[in-house]
């Protein structure tokens, strides 16, 4: 089917979130592939398909292992302390990309009597918009470290669960920094669960110190990245949207993990 007159279609990504298989592996600073055979091919050409798209990416992994090696390694060392991280973000539009369509025809289901697409023998291509990229909408500083309350046991475990490392707070800590929630409430669906949203902003914290058996979140780790982005309070995809923290976040002004500049 070609686009209505005036139309320009866009050949779009799924979203940044790392709920996404994808975006959560390149988080973790490794590659992650994704596998689609096109949907109204037979299943004798999905599996084919399949099949020689995992050959290939095999064989450019076996021919280019130093590299990737190399660009693994160099990904781990690299520290976030300082540098602006996305807390959200929106797919970002830019340029066109040459893109090879198909055309499908009605056919019958020999199973279920119902009408069914089945992938014609035609090939062409449309240009559409570059929209397979993203780009960040709020964003914060990423700080030295964070400190976990002892209490907060669900997020502990979770932390621990995606490999970042937390130690014990063995003198207290002072000059740290404090989210102040202007908002708390609870936003959209996604498939059944209930997502949480705060909104406020870090400040200095006089006065405030963390105590012993608090945790500490070292953001010189190599899983760094994904910390930030569990831990911060803003975050779309963190602990508070998932709810991890709903039991410290009742009737309270302020975000129960600290920070340090």
């Amino acid at each position: 089917m070609q686009p209505a007159a005036g139309v320009t279609r866009e050949w779009q990504t799924f979203e940044h979130v790392p709920r996404f298989h994808n975006s959560y592996v390149g988080m973790r600073n490794r590659f992650g592939l994704l596998s689609e055979a096109y949907a109204y091919a037979t299943f004798e050409d999905r599996i084919k398909a399949t099949s020689y798209f995992l050959e290939a990416a095999l064989d450019f992994a076996d021919q280019n292992a130093a590299k990737l090696k190399k660009a693994i390694a160099d990904a781990d060392k690299v520290r976030v302390i300082g540098q602006s991280l996305a807390t959200s973000a929106k797919i970002k539009r830019g340029g066109t990309v040459d893109v090879l369509m198909g055309e499908v025809e009605p056919i019958q289901n020999p199973v279920f009597n119902t009408t069914m697409c089945n992938r014609k023998d035609v090939v062409r291509t449309e240009q559409m918009v570059d929209a397979m990229w993203f780009e960040p909408t709020t964003t914060e500083t990423t700080p030295s470290a964070y400190y976990v309350p002892a209490t907060a046991t669900k997020a502990i475990d979770l932390l621990k669960a995606h490999g970042i490392v937390l130690r014990p707070v063995t003198q207290p800590v002072s000059g740290v920094e404090q989210f102040t929630i202007t908002s708390n409430e609870s936003t959209q669906k996604f498939e059944g669960h209930t997502m949480r949203k705060i909104d406020g902003k870090w400040d200095a914290a006089a006065g405030v110190t963390v105590p012993r058996g608090a945790l500490e979140v070292s953001m010189t780790q190599p899983l760094a990245r994904l910390a930030f982005y569990l831990l911060e309070p803003a975050s779309d995809d963190g602990l508070v949207a998932w709810n991890f923290l709903d039991d410290q976040l009742q009737d309270v002004k302020t975000y129960p993990i600290l920070r340090k500049k």
